[in-house]
């Protein structure tokens, strides 16, 4: 009986080691993922080469900090689902820490917010008016854009 459950041990264990395996070196690298969206850019915008290296350029620059942010988020989101929990089970709420991931949270929330529109009129700047007002068209649903003036 021993050697049948270390045999089982040991086939879920080697398993799991070869499922966190696979998807650790398939998972693309953020510069793949940049790659590939600007890549997908250029297409569908038809952009030029300067604009699309200038645009890199700016992805580039912005990228790691945008990720930085998204880390935050996450760990504040954590925190915030942790402290829930356990005003849930035990009955005890920690009010400065929840005041503190809170806080975390919103200014995280607000620095990737002004971030990404930064980036999004960064970018649309280096466009013709045509690329321009299709790529508002395209970003306005997932970034609350300020209204386009009229040209």
């Amino acid at each position: 009986m021993k050697r049948f459950l270390l045999i089982v041990m040991l086939g879920f264990v080697a398993g799991a080691v070869a499922h966190i395996g696979f998807y650790a070196f398939r998972r693309p690298t953020v510069e793949n993922r940049l790659t590939r969206d600007l890549a997908w850019m250029q297409s569908v915008f038809d952009l030029d080469e300067a604009q699309y290296r200038n645009i890199r350029s700016l992805h580039q620059r912005t990228g790691p900090e945008l990720e930085r942010l998204f880390t935050v988020l996450r760990t504040t989101h954590e925190e915030l689902n942790r402290l829930e929990e356990m005003r849930r089970t035990v009955d005890k709420v920690d009010f400065v820490a929840f005041h503190q991931a809170k806080e975390a949270n919103r200014k995280a929330r607000l620095q990737c917010r002004t971030l990404t529109l930064d980036l999004v009129y960064a970018v649309a700047e280096l466009m013709s008016p045509e690329q321009r007002s299709r790529y508002f068209a395209l970003v306005g649903n997932g970034v609350e854009l300020a209204p386009v003036p009229a040209s």
